[in-house]
């Protein structure tokens, strides 16, 4: 049987003539592995625009053309080949080769194996041309030649092997000679060659074609870090042959994403480069540059390591000498210091020491002056600043024992001034802080009385603040729930101007946001900020975020609810809650929302419980976590917070994670919000009924009949008459 028929019995041929097969599809650019494992260091799959193939030994001559086929038909389903009467050959476009041989001894000199096979070193040369010959490549780009020489024979055979290397016709050729034995994977650079490594940026001009000096440049630097880092499988030394010296030459023709984990995994070691860049701790780099495979950036991090390490030698240097002169007395050694320093660490500390031996000889006099006007006039503010400020100090003794002995009156003077501060207006916190820290506390009974004022104005002013307060002070949670009638006349009895009682104060502002009145409102709001009342800060903060008129202003806002947090309020910090949660304000986030939220829901804040529950259950800002929001959705539930109601009942209605389904308590929820009039519990139960569960809208239908809204069937399905049923129920 001919080759042809033998080959036909086996797979399709498409036979085209050399000019038909030339216009009809692109020569297929090849990686030959001869010998080794195209697998190694591979970090994954390839793109099918580069032919691999494997030849595990060096064809015998002659025989070159029938095993590439050979090979080629068992790696292919369906092959395509140049064919005429004569012959069938394979047609290859870029061609591209790895090599491992071995150098061994015997009687005739030194062999070459390949596989299985040793082969004398005389006729590699021939070998190696009738493989490469047998491929008919149309450019013999670059060959990788990975040489094991245990025995240190290849500088003996240099020249026979440089000579075997010429004849197959590279551009370029690279030889790596090692040691034997070698378990890990080897870096691979052919397959960072051409998947276009050399090109990109920072290694090249990101043109799309690796150049060949862009080649030769990286394989260079790869190559010497591959020979300093210790390991079975470091290269002892290196050879790169070029044909010519057209640096412009190109040697690679990338195709994008060749090998996507590759383009990975340069892209990952660049921008830690970048990152590594301003650092300044050298450990990082140092493990970097140990490790990098493809190490982007690594004479710039050379450079920077370098750089540190200089830093910390001239910081040294000058901290010794600072430790000698730190003591002198002689401002001298300061100014050479100044005047010859690198990096002048101590340039503050050596400026100040000759600012102050320099300021010493004109200050006794005025010292001496100063200190006898002070002292006459028992002024303690100016001796203290005296000693605090003083240069040569030749008084600081004297001037130290008259501030003892005029103290325990300066301190009364001080004090007073601190609590007439505190009391313009009267600020409960300003006075708490006064009683804690004074010394003498001459004004005590007067700073206590009037935070007993202050306490008898917060019970004074307390049904106006059932009326129009804010929920944590009694009142009612929304503004359309104020009575604003009853609330001005409750409000008025406990404050009948501007200038009385500072909470009721700012319930009246609440009572006029109902109202529609936002500058009437924000003047309140303002008077309470001023008194102190943490609730004005809240409320302002909300009048911010969600103005009656004109644009919000998220910052301001965020100021406001800050300083109210502070007084615990508990309104400033939902308005916390609400901005971080939405990514209102630059570099706070749902993170930041969960912290605040968690902070309110510890302290009783209701609200504060519903939002960290909603988050756990959500998983905004951390990860979802049914048991803990049912935890808080059950505070917040049990504290009459309407509108947790519904959210308790999705987790009971089907049950999350470690909460267990309870259809019935779902229903319940909803029940008591529905009955109530929540809004939120009535969408579920209309709008959203269709997603209930049976068991769910059987319960609600059953108590549905029970208020005698419901004359149907029990039966759990969510039909127009149930929504109608409660829909009348809460008409």
């Amino acid at each position: 049987m001919t080759f042809k028929a033998m080959v036909g019995a086996a797979l399709t041929l498409f036979l085209l003539t050399p000019a038909a097969f030339s216009q009809s599809q692109d020569q297929t650019t090849r990686l030959i592995f001869l010998g080794a494992d195209a697998a190694e260091g591979l970090p994954g799959p390839v793109d099918d625009a580069l032919s691999i193939l494997a030849l595990p030994e060096l064809p015998a001559a002659g025989q070159a053309d029938i095993d590439v086929l050979g090979a080629l038909l068992r790696s292919n389903p369906v092959s395509s080949f140049v064919s005429n009467d004569d012959q069938t050959r394979v047609d290859t476009g870029d061609f591209y080769m790895v090599a491992d041989l071995g150098l061994t001894g015997g009687t005739e000199g030194t062999g070459v194996s390949v596989g299985g096979e040793t082969v004398p070193m005389a006729s590699l040369a021939d070998r190696l041309g009738g493989l490469i010959g047998a491929f008919n490549p149309g450019a013999r780009q670059i060959a990788f030649y990975r040489i094991s020489d245990p025995e240190g024979r290849f500088p003996g055979s240099l020249a026979q092997i440089r000579s075997a290397v010429g004849k197959a016709g590279f551009a370029m050729s690279v030889v790596m000679v090692g040691g034997a034995g070698c378990d890990e994977p080897r870096v691979p650079f052919h397959y960072a060659v051409l998947d276009g490594v050399p090109d990109r940026t920072p290694f090249g001009d990101s043109d799309d074609v690796v150049a060949a000096g862009e080649a030769l440049n990286w394989l260079t630097s790869a190559l010497s870090r591959a020979s300093t880092r210790e390991g079975a499988c470091a290269v002892s030394y290196s050879l790169i042959l070029r044909d010519d010296e057209n640096d412009a030459r190109p040697v690679v023709r990338v195709t994008p994403g060749l090998i996507p984990e590759m383009d990975s995994a340069v892209y990952r070691e660049t921008f830690e480069a970048l990152f590594l860049m301003s650092s300044e701790d050298p450990a990082p780099i140092r493990a970097y540059l140990d490790s990098c495979v493809y190490c982007p950036s690594e004479a710039e991090l050379d450079n920077r390591l370098r750089d540190i390490g200089e830093r910390e030698l001239a910081l040294k240097l000058e901290r010794d000498v600072w430790e000698t002169i730190r003591e002198d007395k002689d401002p001298s050694r300061f100014v050479v210091y100044l005047e010859n320093c690198t990096l002048c660490a101590f340039r503050e500390e050596a400026e100040a020491r000759v600012s102050f031996f320099r300021a010493a000889e004109t200050a006794s006099v005025e010292e001496a002056e100063s200190f006898e006007a002070l002292a006459s006039a028992r002024d303690l503010g100016g001796l203290r600043a005296w000693v605090e400020t003083c240069v040569v100090c030749e008084k600081a003794e004297e001037v130290r024992a008259i501030i003892g002995e005029i103290e325990a009156d300066g301190r009364v003077q001080e004090e007073e001034a601190a609590l007439t501060a505190a009391m313009t207006p009267p600020n409960p916190q300003k006075l708490t802080r006064w009683i804690e820290t004074c010394e003498i506390c001459v004004g005590l009974g007067k700073a206590e009385a009037a935070l007993a004022e202050i306490d008898e104005e917060r019970v004074a002013a307390e049904p106006c603040l059932r009326a129009a307060g804010l929920p944590q002070q009694g009142g009612p949670r929304l503004l359309s729930s104020i009575d604003t009638i009853a609330a001005r006349r409750i409000c008025k009895a406990a404050s009948p101007g501007l200038e009385g009682n500072p909470f009721a104060n700012v319930a009246l502002g609440r009572v006029a946001q109902a109202e529609g009145d936002g500058a009437a409102a924000s003047r309140a709001y303002a008077l309470g900020m001023e008194a102190g009342v943490p609730a004005a800060f809240g409320l302002a903060a909300h009048s911010a975020y969600a103005p009656l008129a004109g644009a919000a202003d998220y910052e301001l806002a965020e100021s406001l609810a800050q300083k109210g947090r502070a007084f615990d309020d508990w309104l400033s910090a939902e308005v916390l809650t609400v901005l971080y949660s939405r990514e209102l304000i630059e570099g706070k986030g749902p993170e930041d929302a969960l912290e605040v939220a968690l902070e309110q829901a510890e302290a009783g804040n209701p609200v504060g419980q519903f939002f960290a529950g909603y988050f756990f259950l959500s998983g905004v800002g951390t990860d979802p976590d049914a048991t803990t929001a049912e935890r808080w959705l059950t505070a917040a539930v049990e504290q009459g917070y309407l509108h947790a109601n519904s959210f308790l009942a999705e987790l009971y209605e089907t049950g999350k994670d470690t909460v267990e389904p309870r259809p019935d308590k779902a229903a319940e929820l909803l029940w008591a919000a529905l009955s109530k009039g929540d809004p939120t519990a009535l969408d579920r139960l209309t709008n959203q009924i269709a997603e209930r569960s049976p068991d769910v809208v059987r319960e609600v239908q059953a108590r549905l009949r029970d208020a005698g809204a419901f004359a149907g069937r029990i039966d759990g399905l969510a039909g127009p008459q149930t929504v109608s049923a409660v829909q009348s129920f809460v008409n």
